[in-house]
């Protein structure tokens, strides 16, 4: 054997060693440890971050496993990781991204940008683990043109891709190569690059240990996170207040009364998607466009997220661009163009649209006849949706209109939406991100839609238009923000006119917070992550900020 070799072996040997007692030191007894309660139990140990959130331990890809870049669904804003920095070519075809040096993976190797390259070809080679579909996004290759540079080429511009390029957790190359079969691995001894490292998992609690030989200096400040595991939201809760946990993502009916409870209790929902009334526009009377602006503008949607979230959550803007993403793109030109509630003016619209009334005030159809009394479909047992449901249908009897409510589990609730099935159906935005795009592209690009009876993958609506088409391919295939702005007008006022859906509510991320030991915490006035759950990679901001007081 060598000297270098010798000395590389022996300075890794002191690594490893090191790393080793640092670890069982904190193991015995860490000087902090941030706490989070899930309302629910957790499988088995698989630490594989390909597979999909409720099979894998929730440290995997929020404290275990990093990605290139965390873009915050929020504001848009990119936030480096292993990636520093990207830039777009001219054409919009190839992407290049410097990753970050100087960083190793926990057992000692360096992490460059041949990890990330072998990353992405390893979703190619395994398409079942290729969940974002990246690479039928045109992309054609990934390669690492030398240690620090990533460079990404596609067969035609497609810009809002970045979003699941950004979000692809890096495995080692030395390690996964050899892993034939990564749909059933387990990954139990993960080896990563984040700023903790796995210890325990019982059905009871999961602890990770701060990485001692993590890139970023002097981060994260805690020693440890431990994940504790309730049989429900209320359980959850309860913890929460006594002061036995520090965070949790739980969906409760009214946030600011636990804020009321103690001043350490805070929240933090901020919106991340919107909950629309759907109309199914391929069935009579949805496919006429006169019938659906007089309905939108029967609905009362202050009413709506009043009673639904007890005024924890507010109504949404028709725009259905989100609050913290109208700034930059809620055009200027649809804000005074936007419906408001009106039932008279909904009453008249009908009327004017061919749908009269009898003698007795029944509301018929362009045929003569009563109209039907038309189902609204929401999940069974989902008392917000059911609460909005309610309030529709008190709204649309007003104007003439009768409806019942139609709960169904979710695989005929979703079954039901995406096969077309329905008459109005009450869901979520079926894509989200960045930039309103993200909605706008999943609710209305004509490859997400299907014939009735086959199912559509986000086009729940079937409703389409040409120039929507062309204004989200517009929007896609350049990095010019002037340029999807312009796009973005097209959509937002081609929508508003037709009416598609109506946006009911916001829809909220759900971060609880217990401030009695650490500062630190994501907020309105620092939104640094977006709140998302404890599971997902913008949790990992999170456990990096959070100091002990």
């Amino acid at each position: 054997m060598n000297s270098t070799r010798r000395t590389k072996l022996a300075a890794t040997f002191t690594l490893t060693l090191s790393a080793l007692l640092f670890g069982a030191a904190l193991a015995q007894n860490p000087k902090s440890t941030f706490t989070v309660v899930r309302a629910t139990q957790w499988g088995a140990a698989n630490m594989n971050p390909f597979t999909p959130g409720d099979q894998h331990l929730l440290p995997t890809n929020s404290a275990i496993y990093e990605t290139l870049f965390y873009v915050n669904s929020l504001n848009g804003k990119v936030t480096p990781v292993l990636g520093t920095k990207y830039t777009w070519s001219k054409d919009s075809k190839t992407l290049t991204v410097t990753t970050r040096s100087g960083v190793k993976w926990t057992d000692g190797r360096a992490f460059s940008a041949n990890d990330a390259a072998f990353t992405f070809n390893y979703l190619k080679q395994y398409p079942a683990l290729d969940t974002s579909g990246i690479w039928k996004s045109g992309l054609t290759s990934v390669k690492a043109s030398n240690p620090t540079t990533l460079v990404f080429s596609f067969s035609a511009p497609n810009t809002p891709v970045f979003q699941y390029l950004a979000n692809t957790p890096m495995v080692p190359q030395h390690l996964w190569k050899d892993v034939k079969d990564p749909a059933t691995f387990t990954n139990a001894k993960p080896v990563a690059t984040g700023p903790f490292v796995f210890e325990s998992a019982s059905q009871q609690a999961i602890r990770v240990l701060k990485n001692p030989n993590y890139w970023m200096p002097n981060q994260p400040y805690v020693d440890a996170v431990v994940w504790v595991s309730t049989s429900s939201n209320d359980a959850g809760l309860l913890k929460l207040l006594s002061g036995d946990v520090d965070y949790g993502y739980i969906g409760i009916s009214d946030p600011k009364n636990y804020a009321s409870k103690g001043p350490n209790n805070t929240y933090w929902w901020p919106t991340n998607n919107i909950n629309f009334l759907y109309f199914n526009t391929v069935k009579a009377p949805f496919n006429d466009v006169g019938f659906r602006k007089a309905v939108a503008q029967a609905i009362n949607t202050k009413d709506v997220a009043l009673k639904a979230y007890a005024g924890a959550v507010p109504a949404a803007s028709p725009s259905a661009i989100f609050p913290t993403q109208q700034a930059d793109w809620l055009p200027a030109s649809a804000k005074t163009s936007m419906p408001a509630f009106n039932a008279a003016a909904a009453d008249a619209a009908l009327t004017a649209a061919g749908y009269k009334k009898n003698a007795q005030g029944v509301r018929l159809g362009k045929n003569g006849q009563p109209l039907p009394t038309y189902k609204i479909l929401v999940g069974a047992g989902w008392t917000d949706f059911i609460t909005m449901a309610q309030v529709v249908g008190d709204n649309l009897k007003k104007v003439g209109i009768n409806t019942s409510i139609d709960q169904q589990a979710w695989g005929s609730y979703s079954g039901g939406l995406q096969s077309g099935s329905y008459d109005m159906g009450i869901s979520w935005g079926w894509g989200n991100g960045s930039s309103p795009y993200y909605t706008f592209n999943a609710a209305f690009n004509p490859e997400f839609s299907a014939p009735v009876g086959k199912t559509a993958p986000s086009n729940l609506s079937r409703y389409t238009n040409a120039a929507i088409t062309k204004a989200l391919k517009d929007f896609s295939t350049t990095s010019d923000k002037a340029a999807q702005k312009k796009a973005m007008t097209t959509i937002v006022s081609t929508v508003l006119k037709d009416m598609p859906w109506v946006p009911l509510t916001d829809r909220t991320q759900f971060s609880l917070y217990n401030t009695s030991r650490f500062t630190g915490f994501p907020s309105a006035a620092n939104p640094y992550n977006d709140a998302s759950p404890d599971d997902q990679p913008g949790a990992r901001l999170m456990y990096l900020n959070v100091k002990p007081k």
